[in-house]
């Protein structure tokens, strides 16, 4: 009741927890105080700045494992699971929805009828197209994806059934374990996601990549073309320009796919829930999803609801350094 949820969740291992937030703090101060630094400031306040952030992460690498051991191990694990989603989906969607916008801006014959194609996975029933793509990887051995990956000599795989980590599936190695409190933590996070959550990730890819594109398109609409003329009158080529031009001047719809994407992803649930397995074994299951068995299943609503606080200050930390740290390299044009 009350606090106590807190407790549960974290842990009496308050020291811990003060150490990650601190080392957390120490990490967003000192990467602030690098950026303003002048190549012409001082050496010895410079170097006490990088003394700063590399003593606050290695702080952060060994307060983690503490933390995540005294409190709710569930609850931790299903955090791992979203930063790894997370990770795995926003910087991939921001580069395939770029190369898909410039391709459908191109004056080809049929562009409408791409653009369609493209972005009807995202306007269709999130339960539908998980039905569509549960059948493509499936874990029968004439699924789709089985026989892709047979063409290229490698045998059937469970895909969103499989617990097991993609590095020991790609090195075809055991399961990697230790002990002690330290080197178990950070095993767990060397075997990488399971093949069901980046089985998951290929989803999202294929969902909303589309989504991304038309934002993308509505960006490069925006730029002026008399720059890559002038640009071009001065003897800069295509990949020049791109780099010169392009990408600064889409930095405002980078930044707003990029703040949308993080939250999106801590916050995703549906086609998660709907495309999870039991024989994963909740490697595949999100914060979300351990809110909603929290309680739904487990009839826990005030410990559901501190778990929801605690991602609601996720959510809100990551949106804070991220305008921190991106909002001043947008380029407007001006």
């Amino acid at each position: 009741m009350g606090l106590g949820n807190y407790e549960s969740l974290f842990g009496a291992h308050l020291a811990s927890l003060l150490a990650v937030a601190g080392s957390i703090g120490g990490i967003v101060v000192a990467a602030s105080l690098l950026r303003r630094t002048s190549a012409s400031g001082s050496g010895l306040r410079r170097a006490g700045r990088i003394i700063l952030l590399a003593s606050s992460l290695v702080v952060l690498l060994l307060s983690l494992p503490f933390v995540s051991s005294q409190g709710d191990g569930e609850v931790f694990d299903s955090l791992r699971v979203t930063i790894w989603y997370t990770l795995l989906t926003v910087p991939v969607q921001l580069v395939l929805g770029l190369s898909v916008a410039l391709l459908l801006t191109r004056k080809v014959r049929g562009r409408q009828a791409f653009r369609v194609m493209f972005l009807l996975p995202y306007i269709a029933p999130t339960v539908a197209t998980a039905a569509v793509f549960e059948l493509l990887f499936s874990l029968r051995p004439d699924s789709f994806a089985n026989q892709f990956i047979g063409l290229l000599g490698a045998r059937p795989l469970r895909w969103l059934q499989e617990p097991r980590g993609i590095i020991p599936l790609i090195f075809q190695m055991g399961p990697l374990s230790s002990s002690g409190v330290i080197p178990s933590y950070w095993t767990r996070w060397a075997s990488g996601p399971s093949l069901a959550l980046v089985s998951i990730v290929f989803f999202s890819w294929w969902v909303f990549v589309g989504y991304y594109a038309l934002i993308y398109i509505n960006g490069l609409g925006s730029i002026p073309r008399q720059l890559y003329e002038a640009a071009e009158v001065d003897g800069a080529g295509k990949v020049r320009s791109f780099f010169s031009i392009t990408i600064p001047l889409l930095s405002p719809t980078t930044y707003f796919l990029t703040l949308l994407g993080v939250i999106g992803t801590f916050r995703a649930f549906t086609h998660l829930y709907v495309l999870r397995t039991a024989a994963a074994g909740g490697t595949a299951d999100t914060i979300s999803v351990e809110i909603f068995f929290t309680f739904f299943r487990k009839a826990q609503f005030g410990y559901a609801s501190a778990i929801s606080i605690f991602l609601f200050l996720i959510v809100l930390g990551l949106t804070v350094i991220q305008q921190r740290t991106l909002e001043r390299r947008i380029s407007y044009g001006n």
